[in-house]
């Protein structure tokens, strides 16, 4: 292989092709430039689904994510980098595909499912990928024919034959890595970087709690602990395997610790909610195992939760 011809190809595409290709720039940059700043505005849409899909230190990696989409997606529009950002993103697109839509295919998707039919299976799996297979053609198309006449890499193509628009290309694609994991490195997980051995515990135990298998997802995510006592998503994960054993008390107290690390964490929040909701329900059936007792009070109980499930 020729290095040389390699990285030519790679940082002086063509420029020759049709005016029109800007629309296909327009169209896939902005997709990935306003889905990059959602995983910032929603975080249901960025830590919080990074998280439920159980990727390992979630708000670190959906920040880095993001910054890469914001940044790519305004040198799509642009015309700059076009080989280097399609590259990157197409990458980003199968991971993407490979991470939700397998589950989904299996019928264990840990986000909510379709709310019609298909909602598993294969089928189910084509309806969801039809925007991230549109994306990856998109990308693949400005990989192979550029990004047209009307981009900034047509413009420094005619600089020096090319050879300025290759160092300010190696330039930028090195900003565009150094933005992307200063940004990373500077969410509210910033002081918490994660050591070999604390990745690998949190990445056995989300796996462990992707197989249900909770017992052994808290004694990965307590090792995790042992190593960073202060990280935020360790201790939400841990109080989330807790609590899925009925260890409420346990549950609790680590929720606390999370949240006292990371006041605006949504998915701790909810957890907490859910495990209110668990404590209520276990207090419940005691009062039910009380007989004619606790008949009265149960009722009231269940009243309770009609009222306040009509209120909402």
């Amino acid at each position: 292989m020729n290095i040389q011809k390699v990285w030519n190809w790679l940082w002086n595409p063509p420029t020759d092709g049709a005016p029109a290709t800007v629309i296909i720039r327009l169209m896939t940059g902005g997709v990935f430039l306003w889905e990059g700043i959602l995983k910032f505005v929603y975080t249901n849409q960025g830590v919080g689904r990074f998280t439920k899909l159980g990727i390992p230190f979630p708000g670190p990696t959906a920040h880095f994510v993001a910054w890469v989409e914001i940044i790519g997606g305004i040198l799509f529009i642009l015309g700059w980098l076009t080989r280097p950002v399609a590259i990157a993103f197409i990458i980003e697109m199968i991971v993407a595909i490979l991470s939700t839509k397998i589950s989904l295919y299996l019928g264990k998707y840990p986000l909510p499912l379709p709310s019609s039919p298909p909602q598993v299976g294969i089928w189910a799996v084509f309806h969801e990928i039809r925007s991230d297979y549109a994306q990856i053609m998109t990308s693949i198309f400005l990989l192979i024919a550029g990004p047209g006449p009307i981009a900034i890499d047509e413009k420094l193509a005619k600089e020096s034959h090319g050879v300025r628009s290759s160092r300010l290309a190696a330039v930028a694609a090195l900003l565009l890595l150094v933005a992307g994991a200063a940004r990373a490195s500077g969410s509210e997980s910033a002081g918490l970087s994660a050591t070999p051995a604390v990745a690998e515990s949190f990445a056995l135990g989300q796996k462990a709690v992707q197989q249900e298998n909770y017992t052994t997802a808290a004694q990965f995510f307590k090792r995790a602990l042992a190593e960073q006592p202060n990280n935020p998503d360790v201790l939400n994960m841990l109080a989330f395997s807790e609590r899925k054993q009925g260890h409420l008390d346990e549950a609790f107290e680590y929720y606390g610790k999370a949240l006292a690390l990371r006041p605006k964490f949504p998915e701790a929040r909810e957890y907490v909610a859910e495990a209110h909701i668990q404590a209520a329900l276990k207090e419940l059936k005691t009062l039910r195992g009380y007989g004619p007792e606790g008949k009265e009070e149960a009722e009231d109980v269940v009243q309770g939760f009609q009222k306040v499930v009509k209120d909402l």
